[in-house]
């Protein structure tokens, strides 16, 4: 503890055990009855070590063995495809066709969001980047372009981060970080 903690402790719980003397004396004498410290003793209250007081200065229960109000499990995790949303038909006529097709480029992997690497940063730029597109496609008239700028350099982040394929390293976090 530091100095000036301890000293204000001391000089606080002086102060207490002064102002109960204080009032055990002024209650003796008004009863005239002699001040000792068997009296002292009884008149103030001490907390017991494992025990706690309500706002009336009745002791509380503490149960031995306290339990938890919620009982909560979380079920296993899943993992989704991200686009999930399309018709059963259409995702059996595009899996076909994938087959047919070669597996993507490097760049082509990196820049597609079809896939979303496991890392709080990408999900992040994922959900940011649906938000600012969907915005984007509700707004008739672009007031304000700066969805579109910033859509612009979330996704030159979603590339620099490798979001599309097995996600940042640790010195890209800060390498990729858009500096205005």
């Amino acid at each position: 503890m530091s100095g000036h903690y301890r000293t204000l402790t001391y000089f606080t719980l002086n102060a207490i055990a002064l102002s109960l003397l204080f009032s055990c004396t002024a209650e003796a004498k008004d009863k005239d009855t002699p001040l000792t410290q068997e009296t002292v003793l009884h008149e103030t209250m001490t907390l017991p070590v494992d025990g706690a007081l309500d706002s009336e200065g009745n002791p509380l229960a503490i149960p031995d063995n306290p339990t938890g109000a919620l009982n909560y499990r979380a079920s296993h995790a899943q993992p989704k495809s991200r686009r999930d949303k399309k018709s059963p038909s259409k995702s059996k006529s595009k899996r076909s066709k994938k087959q047919n097709r070669k597996t993507p480029s490097r760049k082509q992997q990196l820049a597609s969001r079809q896939h979303v690497a496991d890392d709080p940063s990408c999900r992040w730029l994922d959900k940011r980047m649906s938000h600012l597109e969907k915005s984007l496609k509700r707004q008739a008239k672009r007031q304000y372009g700066y969805q579109d700028k910033e859509l612009r350099v979330r996704q030159s982040e979603w590339v620099c981060m490798k979001c599309g394929a097995e996600g940042p390293s640790q010195s890209d976090h800060h390498r990729c970080q858009y500096r205005r």
